[in-house]
């Protein structure tokens, strides 16, 4: 079901016509809250830098996400490249592809530490469009593989109302085999 989800609004947001923005800048950053399925929540901080005016562009993240009523903490980091095609004004098609590592703390470990390290990497898929001057719309499927925790395919909903060309709110929603992760945050684009 997620996937004909998925597929359908990949479907919708290649049919939406393109606002009259001349690009969708790639070089930004923003800080979030982040809800996983009602369970755990935290706080995350990512960001984007184009390498001139390439379209492909580097881009970063952290989260940390406390498990609710227990000790337990999973820290996130990854670090990538993308690259973003026009496919009209307003409208890229992109690819990215970042390394991820994870950390989990405060589990039972037979070595002791408490904490466990797992690594792997995401690829990503997904259209950018300017729906409007103030809205913009993003949709995407991702592969996420760690080497401890296995693989999975998710897809990613996302919007961005700006309230003025620099700072916008971003929301968007992770559709998993195993979780929803939902983030509302601020952006400064550049």
């Amino acid at each position: 079901m997620k996937r004909t989800t998925l597929a359908l609004a990949l479907s919708l947001a290649a049919a939406l016509p393109a606002a009259a923005q001349d690009s969708l800048s790639n070089t930004w950053i923003e800080g979030n809250y982040v809800n996983v399925d009602g369970d755990a929540d935290g706080h995350s901080i990512r960001g984007s830098f184009e390498f001139g005016e390439s379209n492909f562009y580097g881009l970063a993240g952290y989260s940390r996400i406390g498990i609710d009523d227990t000790p337990l903490k999973l820290d996130g980091s990854e670090v990538g490249v993308g690259y973003a095609h026009p496919l009209n004004d307003g409208l890229d098609l992109f690819a990215e592809a970042a390394y991820v590592d994870t950390e989990a703390a405060g589990f039972v470990t037979t070595d002791g530490t408490g904490i466990i390290n797992t690594e792997g990497y995401r690829s990503s898929v997904g259209l950018r469009s300017a729906l409007t001057d103030k809205l913009e719309g993003s949709v995407r499927a991702n592969y996420t593989d760690l080497d401890e925790v296995g693989d999975e395919f998710s897809g990613t909903l996302g919007a961005m109302y700006k309230f003025t060309p620099t700072w916008g709110l971003t929301g968007d929603v992770t559709f998993g085999d195993d979780a929803e992760t939902y983030q509302l945050g601020l952006r400064a684009s550049f």
